[in-house]
């Protein structure tokens, strides 16, 4: 186990002599086993626990836990206490999305030249597969990189077996999150009943997956080369060029629209980045953000901070309730909490409403752009806003009707309703809802 600690850390470069490292440390067997490595390993370390307060007098135990091992181990340890249900509610996240959030950075808060996270490659596989199911590229099949920034993962090739045999070797306890058991969240349900099926086909599957893992990092890597050299090479002095990028193979094309989001300091996604291109093949216009619009004018794709084009109108919603007035409308977007679904349950509400966990990313509120397509709730099949305007929609009134995005496309349409991946079902805990008056 040690040997191939050593091993990892050498392959990736992760260490270098004089780094003072930090250990995510949770109390859990895998950061507990990983803080016990590096020190064995005779590396610099100190430890970071981050009080979630999501379990009560659980995350307490944690705590203390980890507080008492240190003490025995003589390493120091830094602690935080963190609201990660204030902070979910307030930016739209998923409970595994925020923590993720708070704690990383709180860890890179902390001021350490490497941050150490005891990722194993269960949790690579189980992450793989999740992609997988959600739909994703090859960076998603890739999984968790062993090496991010300053963020380090010496455990990226071991098993959970395998740590969990390195500490019962050393009589070394460690305590265990009852959430883990539970079939709650989506990764539990991946690890207790699609991997034993797995597992049941391969034997060895781990084994098997690492090697894949390698051929997949591998390809990955070179498209990103060439990612960069084609980016590269597109940077004009006003924008980038539109041919080059049209002339490049999708996979290439695709990653340098990406950096080219992120230079412009655009989050990306793969909804943006499949806008972008459709821009640049066909020329236009898109408001892929914030008030910012991705235009292709000859040959030329550049971003611009306001559009005049009449009736066009872009905004992010931050915070919720969110109130406006605009074309003689006012629209309000409440959040609901401690929601409880039953099968009349839109009766009781004026307005549509559309579970939050299920939008991803930032609210935007826009009018219709070219293309814009959605699955509506109850249709079962996606329609294009052209259609259904052209039906119901007088044409003075098309560029006025109220949209809401997220990072995966519209989720809602004035007069329409909300589309089938954000309907209220019952595994729904909190909503948002838009009333028009």
């Amino acid at each position: 186990m040690l040997d191939k600690v050593r091993s990892v850390i050498e392959k990736y470069d992760m260490i270098a002599d004089d780094d003072r490292v930090l250990v995510g440390l949770s109390g859990g067997a895998d950061s507990v086993c990983l803080l016990l490595c590096l020190r064995e390993l005779g590396i610099d370390v100190s430890a970071y626990h981050v009080n979630h307060n999501l379990r009560g007098e659980e995350s307490l135990r944690d705590k203390d836990f980890c507080i008492s091992l240190c003490d025995s181990l003589d390493i120091k340890i830094l602690t935080k206490d963190i609201d990660v249900t204030s902070f979910c509610e307030k930016n739209h996240l998923s409970v595994e999305e925020g923590a993720r959030e708070l704690r990383y950075n709180a860890l890179q808060s902390a001021g350490f030249d490497k941050i150490a996270t005891a990722h194993n490659i269960n949790d690579c596989f189980e992450t793989t597969v999740f992609n997988l199911a959600r739909g994703t590229g090859l960076k998603g099949l890739c999984s968790i990189p062993p090496v991010r920034g300053n963020i380090i993962r010496p455990l990226i090739e071991c098993t959970r077996q395998e740590i969990e045999q390195f500490l019962k070797d050393r009589s070394q306890s460690f305590v265990t999150d009852s959430t883990n058991l539970l079939d709650e969240y989506t990764r539990n349900k991946i690890r207790h009943n699609v991997i034993p099926v797995l597992s049941q086909i391969n034997s060895s599957l781990y084994s098997s997956y690492s090697s894949t893992r390698e051929y997949l990092n591998d390809d990955n890597d070179y498209l990103e080369i060439k990612a960069n050299e084609l980016y590269k090479d597109c940077v004009l002095d006003k924008g980038y060029d539109a041919e080059k990028l049209l002339a490049a193979h999708n996979a290439v094309a695709s990653r340098a629209v990406s950096k080219l989001l992120e230079n412009e300091k655009i989050d990306v996604s793969a909804l943006r980045i499949r806008k972008t291109l459709d821009i640049i093949r066909n020329s236009g216009k898109y408001n892929i953000c914030n008030g910012k619009y991705i235009v292709c004018k000859n040959g030329i794709v550049f971003v611009e901070d306001e559009y005049t084009g009449v009736g066009d109108f872009c905004c992010s919603i931050n915070e919720l309730p969110y109130k406006t007035t605009m074309f003689g409308k006012a629209l309000c977007i409440n959040s609901v909490g401690d929601f409880s679904y039953s099968k009349d349950v839109y009766k009781k509400y004026k307005g549509n409403i559309a579970d939050l966990s299920k939008i991803k990313g930032d609210i935007i509120l826009r009018n219709r752009c070219d293309g814009d397509r959605v699955a509506l709730y109850g249709r079962g099949f996606t329609s294009k806003l052209k259609t259904l305007f052209n039906q119901k929609i007088p044409v003075n009134d098309r560029d006025k009707i109220f949209i809401l995005c997220d990072d995966e496309g519209i989720f809602y349409v004035e007069g329409f309703g909300i589309a089938e991946r954000v309907k209220c079902d019952e595994n729904t805990k909190s909503i948002i809802n838009i009333v028009i008056s």
